[in-house]
């Protein structure tokens, strides 16, 4: 901002007086009139202001973009033919885009002769620095575009640790390969808090287990499993037993370790409803939050458990899976995101990577 200080004397238009431009010399207007000193006033202003710097910094608003790509591209050609047909003008107003340049600036960037165009000091300096700006302004454009095309940024993912045994690692990878400017970052969440997290917009995409589901979220069933039962190594029914096929009746005196049912609902149920439909309501010892803490509580003898199939790869020692007769009642994965984030491109290319990857 440019502040002027002009001193009038307020005794009246024709009093002797002196009009002062703060940082310039007196100007005398005795036995003028106000009107005819205010202009002189001014007109000292105008004259005062186009020799400052201050009009050399405001020129670098009259420069516009073509300014500097006609400039670069003469930089880089030395000649102003082949230089203007790169740009796609004619030479002559190519010739006046250069000149204007010059002038904003106050700068002779390019020497001419009838042999050669040469570029002066000034003008290789300004070069490098024109080169920066175009590059910066490239980049940025690439950026913004990549966003607005939901093509960059993160993608957040509400997951459960065992999907982890169902592909979700080759999923990730996969969609940071053919996406390298979105990361995918993964949270452990409970299925109520996935549904949470879609509806705050604190994730973007779930993983749950959940057959009904608020109306403003979407799904897509991803996969099904049969159940299989997880029981201590030295349990007597797992002596030679490895993927032999058991009566769940057989178990139904022997303590379980179960999920919370406010942690996870559905596996809770569907547990109970696999117990009832073998005659017996299970003997329900502990209850756990993770995976983890379910199998580390089975291989220490402390119960057995019913555990999707998938688990089964989870290597974890001195715990034995038997497998069940077929039974109608099984464990689902669906995979979840908001109605209104459907045409996301990121969101869009996640669903299609996961529905090639994550399996049973």
């Amino acid at each position: 901002m440019i502040i002027l200080a002009l001193e009038l004397d307020p005794a009246g238009p024709t009093r002797k007086s002196d009009t002062r431009i703060l940082g310039g010399p007196a100007i005398q207007t005795s036995g003028v009139p106000r009107q005819r000193s205010i202009r002189r006033v001014f007109n000292a202003v105008q004259y005062w202001f186009d020799k400052s710097y201050f009009a050399t910094c405001m020129t670098a608003n009259l420069i516009e973009l073509r300014h500097l790509r006609h400039f670069v591209a003469l930089s880089e050609e030395l000649h102003f033919g082949r230089a203007a047909k790169r740009c796609n003008i004619s030479q002559p107003p190519f010739s006046v885009s250069i000149q204007q340049l010059e002038e904003n600036l106050g700068l002779s960037l390019v020497l001419r002769s009838t042999h050669e165009v040469r570029l002066t000091p000034a003008g290789a300096a300004y070069y490098e620095e024109a080169c920066k700006v175009l590059s910066q302004l490239e980049r940025g454009y690439l950026t913004a575009a990549r966003y607005s095309q939901g093509l960059q940024g993160t993608l957040a993912v509400g997951s459960t640790a065992s999907m982890l045994h169902r592909g979700l690692e080759r999923a990730v990878e996969l969609f940071e390969a053919q996406h390298p400017d979105v990361a995918v970052n993964l949270f452990e969440l409970s299925t109520p808090d996935q549904i949470s997290g879609l509806l705050r917009h604190r994730i973007q995409y779930g993983f749950i287990h959940s057959p009904v589901l608020p109306e403003a979220i979407e799904s897509q069933e991803l996969l099904r499993e049969p159940f299989v039962l997880a029981v201590p190594s030295r349990h007597p029914a797992a002596a030679g037993k490895t993927d032999a096929e058991v009566s769940l009746a057989l178990f139904s005196q022997e303590p379980f370790v179960l999920f919370s049912r406010h942690y996870s609902p559905t596996y809770y149920d569907q547990v109970i409803a696999l117990c009832l439909s073998s005659g017996f309501s299970p003997n329900i010892r502990h209850e756990a939050r993770h995976w983890l803490t379910v199998l580390t509580c089975v291989s220490k003898g402390m119960g057995i458990s019913l555990v999707p199939r998938c688990l089964t790869n989870a290597g974890y020692p001195n715990v034995i899976f038997l497998s069940l007769p077929t039974n109608p009642i099984e464990s689902f994965i669906r995979g979840a995101w908001l109605r209104s984030e459907d045409a996301q491109p990121a969101l869009t290319a996640w669903r299609q990577v996961v529905r090639e990857v994550v399996h049973a």
